[in-house]
């Protein structure tokens, strides 16, 4: 459990890094990353190897936690949806993005405003944290695999 404690915080470090950076490909490859790191940390500590099978599910629980982070995270966001000047200071940031792709802030806060937008955000949350650490866990235990 705390390999995957750890790598699920790295999943959700990385998340917040990423969406700075506006580099989504870091982020996909960070979450199938974390799984891999959960695997790699857990063989290390205990010195057994994993099957495929519990290297996805150790994946699949750093993905969790990662979730379940990013998810107090949202909330936290939405319930501030509510203050005005964190709407200004929202749409002053993402004005002029530097990587020169223009985001529609208020597209962005009216989905949030919404319980359908919240909801949809939530579920790709969820897959994209789950799926790929998962998918990152299985691949670290066939890899990582001792004879």
């Amino acid at each position: 459990m705390r390999a995957a404690l750890l790598s699920g915080v790295l999943a959700f470090m990385l998340l917040i890094v990423s969406s700075q950076l506006r580099v989504p490909a870091a982020f996909i490859f960070g979450l199938v990353a974390a799984g891999f790191l959960a695997v790699y940390l857990y063989q290390r500590r205990t010195g057994q190897s994993l099957s495929v099978v519990h290297g996805a599910h150790l994946g699949w629980i750093s993905g969790i936690v990662g979730f379940t982070i990013s998810a107090v995270l949202l909330a936290g966001v939405i319930a501030a949806l509510s203050d005005p000047a964190l709407l200004q200071a929202m749409r002053e940031q993402y004005k002029s993005p530097p990587g020169g792709g223009q985001v529609d802030i208020d597209q962005v806060i009216q989905m949030m405003r919404s319980p359908s937008g919240v909801l949809a955000a939530a579920a790709l949350m969820f897959l994209m944290f789950t799926v790929l650490p998962a998918c990152g866990g299985a691949l670290g235990a066939k890899l990582l695999h001792r004879d």
